[in-house]
């Protein structure tokens, strides 16, 4: 009841208040692959935010600055910002993976050759994609959304408005490089059985050189990996689901240090 009162007296104030709130969860879902995509809606990116906004005010006080419109208070917006771009960019390193493994695999089927044809087409291969939606898929399924939300409403307390936005960013170190070797190991099990099927190859226009091995081995190719992708992919997704836990705790790190 204080709360709607607070609405119905200063309506003006309490929509500042609310934006200042939502700027640290409309910046990280900016970057956040899939929700920061022209995809989504402008309308739900706003509304998500918003309503951890309303989350956050109606459960601790908020520092907002009083004109914020001043240097303190643009200073503390850039600093929401900077949070949620941070926690961002740890999401997007995650997903970065699944890219990675994409990529490496449309190389090593052939689906990637159109890329190499026309690299100004499209920006992710079909398997990039694919992999980028069973990651969110995953994600969903074991409940990681929830958790990511609960983050960024702790990191109230550890990071609050006006103070370092990047405290904790330093934990960000080698997390690259920890995409890199997930996106290998998404790609392990099937990149594996296409470098036999390479061998195969191999040793088969070696024993019959008359045989137009450039005419069998892009389907044979793109064959073997359209069989051993549904073999892989309870590998694949348990480890997704190892990065989804990984990605919980570096973003636990960066938030809460």
């Amino acid at each position: 009841m204080n709360a709607l009162a607070a609405w119905v007296a200063t309506p003006e104030t309490q929509a500042l208040h609310l934006l200042f709130a939502s700027l640290r969860t409309g910046a990280a879902l900016t970057v956040l692959p899939g929700i920061g995509a022209l995809l989504v809606p402008l309308r739900v990116r706003i509304g998500l935010s918003a309503a951890v906004g309303l989350l956050v005010l109606g459960s601790q006080p908020l520092n907002v600055p009083t004109d914020i419109l001043g240097i303190a208070g643009l200073l503390a917006i850039a600093g929401e910002i900077a949070v949620g771009l941070v926690a961002g960019l740890v999401l997007n390193i995650a997903f970065a993976a699944t890219s990675i493994a994409g990529e490496l695999l449309s190389q090593s089927m052939g689906l990637g050759f159109a890329s190499i044809i026309d690299p100004g087409g499209a920006s992710n291969s079909v398997l990039a994609t694919f992999l980028g939606l069973l990651l969110w898929l995953v994600l969903l399924g074991l409940g990681a959304h929830l958790r990511l939300v609960e983050l960024l409403f702790a990191s109230y307390t550890s990071l609050p408005p006006g103070g370092d936005p990047l405290a904790h960013a330093g934990a960000l170190i080698g997390f690259g490089a920890f995409a890199f070797s997930s996106g290998l190991l998404l790609a392990l099990p099937v990149a594996a059985f296409l470098l036999l099927v390479n061998l195969l190859l191999a040793v088969t226009a070696r024993s019959a050189p008359q045989l137009n091995i450039f005419s069998i081995g892009f389907p044979a190719l793109l064959v073997a990996g359209l069989v051993a992708l549904p073999v892989a992919l309870p590998v694949i997704v348990e480890r997704i689901a190892t990065l989804i836990e990984m990605m919980q705790d570096q973003l636990a790190r960066v938030l809460l240090g």
